[in-house]
């Protein structure tokens, strides 16, 4: 069977990288031969090939979700165009989740023209952000004054449009990965803690909290958009213990880097059994497992040795050409206790970031 992965990042790298176990093949469309799924696949389309990519793989997943609209258009027959066609723009996204009833924060969406006007409605701060192509913090803003209005006009055109949120003070940040196959059949993965820096994953680690009401809602989107592979649905969890959705994304997912240490059956592995006819792997965790994403460092940069050093560390490394604040690896990291767990994220912050890191 060969299996085309559409984008050719490290997700995709990570696919490959976990199942060449399965004996399949791996087919990646992208816009780079030199990218880290690129590189490891057995045959690389560049976007403009797609016609010749689809004719070309048995299956296709889809590691990332800003891809050319020629692309997008030649995928109605896949299972993942509904939820992509939603990723594609943050406005449709909430839209279609307050229209089906799912807890999201207030919000409201608006032109750059009328964007001052319309964060006025709000009792500030409130976030902001650019409709599309939003990732890793990219085109988001927290505006404390109607001031700041203006450094989103120099980054945007006033005939973009954008969505307007409510700030929600949250306790933290959880996420759910839910996994369905073509016959419906779903599992979940556990609930994560999340740290973000710069609207960016920091950390994460899991299990955290049991929650029937997640795993609900991620079941539930996963039948309404009728996914054949995963969905990661990030969370706020209010001071009122309720969770509202942040976004949703229809591919394998940063903060579920730790399955493939800590898990039965990693996210990169049950991804390709949805669509391969196996069985969907179990979900559960062997022992408390965390991630720690390594951003904008090289491996010069920091002490590798003392982190590997740690009983449980892995090490994974993307190949990148280092810029600021871009996923260059993580570590993942497991233990026998979550209190022994969170130490060594501790250990692995400050060895990675110095002085300039948080408390786990």
């Amino acid at each position: 069977m060969i299996i085309g992965i559409i984008g050719d990042g490290q997700l995709g790298w990570m696919t490959i990288f976990e199942n060449r176990k399965l004996g399949y093949n791996f087919f990646v469309l992208g816009k780079n031969p030199n990218a880290p799924a690129s590189k490891i696949a057995d045959k690389f389309f560049y976007y403009e090939d797609v016609e010749s990519f689809l004719q070309s793989v048995d299956k296709v997943i889809v590691e990332f979700e800003h891809i050319p609209d020629f692309v997008f258009e030649k995928l109605s027959d896949c299972p993942c165009y509904k939820a992509l066609k939603l990723k594609r723009s943050r406005i449709q996204e909430k839209t279609f989740l307050k229209k089906h009833g799912y807890p999201v924060p207030k919000f409201l969406y608006s032109d750059g023209y009328s964007l001052k006007a319309n964060i006025g409605r709000f009792t500030l701060p409130v976030v902001v952000k650019a409709e599309t192509l939003g990732y890793d913090g990219k085109g988001q803003y927290l505006i404390k004054s109607e001031e700041e209005v203006e450094n989103i006009l120099k980054n945007h055109s006033p005939e973009e449009k954008f969505i307007i949120e409510e700030f929600i003070d949250f306790l933290y940040e959880v996420s759910a990965i839910g996994v369905r196959d073509e016959q419906g059949n779903k599992k979940i993965y556990p609930v994560s803690y999340n740290y973000h820096h710069e609207g960016i994953l920091l950390y994460n680690y899991a299990p955290f909290i049991n929650s029937k009401e997640i795993e609900e809602i991620v079941f539930s989107l996963m039948d309404e958009l009728n996914i054949v592979g995963l969905l990661a649905v990030e969370f706020f969890i209010t001071k009122e213990n309720k969770p509202l959705i942040n976004e949703f994304a229809p591919r394998p997912h940063n903060t579920g880097h730790y399955t493939m240490d800590g898990s039965f059956t990693s996210q990169f592995e049950n991804i390709v059994r949805t669509v391969s006819g196996l069985p969907l792997g179990s979900t559960e965790t062997k022992v408390p497992t965390g991630m720690v994403n390594i951003l904008g460092k090289s491996l010069e940069d920091f002490d590798i040795e003392s982190i590997l050093g740690l009983k449980g560390s892995t090490l994974y490394w993307y190949g990148k050409e280092k810029k600021p604040k871009r996923k260059m690896g993580h570590i993942n990291i497991v233990d026998h206790d979550t209190e022994s767990l969170k130490e060594k994220i501790d250990f692995i912050l400050k060895k990675i970031y110095s002085e300039n890191y948080l408390k786990v």
